[in-house]
Formats: C-alpha cells, sequence, structure tokens
C-alpha cells in the first residue's frame, strides 16, 4: 500500500487539487476580481497586431538532420557505458542520480536515450485524468 506523495498521485488528489485551483482562477479573471494587464485590464494599450514566433518545417529538418549527424559522429561505446552505469544506479536506488545523468549527458546521450534508460526501471507514468 503506498503513502503520502505516491498515494496523492495515485487517487489523483493533486490532479484535483490542480484542475480546482486552475477552476477557481479563471473565475477571478472572469468576474474581474483578478486582473492582468493587457488581458482583461489596460487592453487598450496593445497598439496592434503581435508577432508571433514562427519556426518553419525547414528548421525542424535542419535539427533533426544536426542531431543525426551529431549521434553519427558520437563515441556510442562512451554513452552505451554511461547509460548502463545510470541503469545501473537507478537500480541500487542508493540516491543522488544527478551525476550519473550529468555524465550521460557529456558522453552526448540524449535526453530522449537517458529518459529511456530511467524508464527502464521506474516505468512511464500517465495521470488518468479525473476532475
Amino acid at each position: 500500500m503506498t503513502s503520502g506523495i505516491l498515494a496523492g498521485i495515485g487517487n489523483g488528489y493533486f490532479s484535483s487539487e490542480i484542475a480546482e485551483s486552475a477552476f477557481q482562477y479563471q473565475q477571478a479573471l472572469e468576474k474581474g476580481d483578478k486582473r492582468i494587464v493587457g488581458v482583461n485590464c489596460h487592453t487598450n494599450t496593445v497598439s496592434g497586431e503581435l508577432d508571433i514566433l514562427k519556426i518553419s518545417h525547414e528548421v525542424e529538418h535542419e535539427q533533426k538532420r544536426a542531431l543525426t549527424e551529431r549521434r553519427a559522429h558520437r563515441d556510442r561505446d562512451a554513452v552505451d557505458r554511461a547509460l548502463a552505469r545510470l541503469l545501473e544506479g537507478v537500480r541500487a536506488d542508493d540516491g543522488n542520480l544527478i551525476p550519473l545523468i550529468m555524465d550521460a549527458a557529456r558522453a552526448e546521450a540524449t535526453l530522449g536515450e537517458i529518459c529511456a534508460t530511467m524508464g527502464e526501471e521506474f516505468g512511464t507514468y500517465t495521470e488518468d485524468p479525473q476532475f
């Protein structure tokens, strides 16, 4: 049986608290009890359309190409060793994983590889929506 924070996650306590807080915040915003400049007060100070940053598909393709090239030129054995040490540390459950994560990053392991390695032991959490 779990207790403490894990029980709160499992039974949806934190999700419901966050949802309730967001609901109260939105109500206060819409009633005018909560004032945000440019959102629900002093909106006439915006002089025109705002520029929105848009990233083109070319940038996405270039980032993927650069990542593929970087992965091809890194020391794969060093990455594998760092990820193996990380997995050992996760399984040992003996404390701070940050140094092992940093070693994996220094070996040029990607965030996805690091998360997947940790996920082998911890699994992947998917929260059930409860409101």
